[in-house]
């Protein structure tokens, strides 16, 4: 059950963490890829705009030349010169600036502009580049982006920038629709691969997790089979200190040492026998009876001793249950939970403070068992510590309350055994409360 338990958490958080690395991975991954489309894009429009609304070298006063396969050599200068500019503003990525601004990419590139006068009228729409698009089209795109104020961006599957001088504004839209089609089965491929890779090493995890906590739960067994066997061993002794102790009692009478004697053995028993409980709780040995009980009655029963028991510790117990709150669990367990808490609160609660015990039926079904008093000083830092075994918040009471720091951790168990959970948190700075829910 333990090891179960264990290969579950290791499994659950080595690939909670194995996600969030592919996750980053993917994600720069295919955010590169389309910073790599924006900048291909971008850089051929910034060559239209430099070359006054065309593609340099090959439109313009040179398109009939080029529709019969000629280019002349003027627009061959000009492209080589642009090709240069761009290598070097490509900040080390002159190959690429090359490969864009190569003779192919005029015929490659589809492409409108719309240019705008100063007073908002078309002044001129060149469609003659892209053949989905019509001049109406054209200038509704180029409305629209005008009344957005963006410089740059995507219209659709268009990348645009506008261009803004004294006599008016020029519109590039170079159509992206490829790229952002490669982009999208790119992005595709990628998460169905990193799923795969995940899926694979959730695989290996699953195969190879009982190999990876095999040393941790033979450590655990060898201790849990430790205080097993140690708190069988202090059975036997403690069995003759107090037998031994009884004889003084009836031969000399009993006296002040006799009684401390009798307190510190049964505070042992009670402690050998809350550890073994908690070992075979781990080793998942201890089988619970669960039946439908009145947990009304059970919790008022298992509390009537403590009202006796707060008041000859200077303290008093306020209790406030709904009746006739019914549910599925162990008489015998859930009685021991209401006893430690309450056991757990007559020993810490400030002298002459009230200790207030509710019950309460909750909206999605079961019941909140809560036991709250007021504490001298509240302990720092994480109250859930407060249910480790052996953790004590004032280790300066120790001798004067008695406690032996795991009857918290019994309480614990047996809650989360019956598939509730127990928690502790400070109602101000000097109440704690300890709150149960049970299903």
């Amino acid at each position: 059950m333990m090891e179960k338990r264990l290969r579950q958490k290791f499994v659950l958080v080595a690939m909670l963490s194995v996600a969030a690395a592919l996750a980053l991975i993917l994600v720069v991954i295919n955010a590169v890829n389309y910073q790599s489309v924006c900048r291909m894009a971008d850089d051929r429009i910034e060559a239209i705009v430099e070359n006054g609304g065309s593609f340099p070298g090959v439109f313009g006063a040179d398109e009939a030349r080029v529709g019969r396969g000629e280019t002349s050599d003027a627009s061959v200068v000009i492209l080589e010169e642009l090709s240069a500019t761009y290598i070097d503003r490509s900040y080390g990525l002159g190959k690429r600036a090359a490969d864009i601004m190569d003779k192919e990419a005029p015929y490659d590139t589809r492409y409108f502009t719309v240019t705008v006068n100063g007073d908002g009228t078309i002044a001129r729409v060149d469609v003659n580049h892209v053949a989905a698009t019509t001049a109406q089209d054209a200038c509704t795109y180029a409305l629209q982006v005008s009344a957005s104020s963006a410089k740059h961006g995507f219209y659709g599957a268009y990348r645009y920038r506008a261009v803004h001088t004294d006599e008016g504004s020029l519109y590039v839209f170079v159509d992206c629709s490829r790229e952002l089609s490669n982009f999208e089965a790119f992005m595709g491929a990628s998460a169905a691969i990193g799923m795969g890779a995940w899926l694979l090493v959730l695989i290996l995890m699953v195969i190879f997790s009982r190999v990876a906590v095999r040393p941790i739960v033979e450590s655990y067994r060898k201790q849990q089979r430790f205080i097993t066997d140690a708190s069988h061993e202090i059975k036997t002794p403690l069995a003759v200190i107090g037998a031994a102790n009884d004889v003084l009692e009836i031969e000399a009478g009993e006296s002040e040492w006799t009684q401390s004697i009798a307190a510190q053995v049964t505070r042992l028993k009670s402690l050998t026998e809350r550890l073994v409980f908690l070992a075979r709780m781990d080793e998942g040995a201890t089988q619970f009876e669960k039946t439908d009980l009145d947990l009304s009655e059970l919790v008022e029963y298992a509390s009537e001793p403590f009202c006796a028991v707060a008041e000859s510790r200077g303290k008093k117990l306020v209790r406030d249950m709904e009746t006739g709150l019914r549910i599925q669990g162990d008489i015998s367990a859930l009685s021991q939970v209401v006893e430690l808490l309450l056991d757990n609160a007559t020993r810490y609660a400030s002298e002459g403070s009230e200790i207030e015990l509710t019950l309460k039926r909750r909206s999605r079904g079961g019941a909140t068992l809560q036991v709250s008093n007021a504490v001298d000083t509240m302990p720092r830092g994480d109250l859930e510590r407060l249910f480790d075994r052996f953790y004590r918040a004032d280790t300066s009471r120790n001798s004067q309350t008695g406690g032996s720091g795991v009857g918290l951790s019994v309480a614990q168990a047996i809650v989360e055994a019956h598939g509730g959970s127990i928690r502790a948190h400070a109602l101000d700075a000097h109440t704690i409360c300890f709150t149960v829910a049970l299903p």
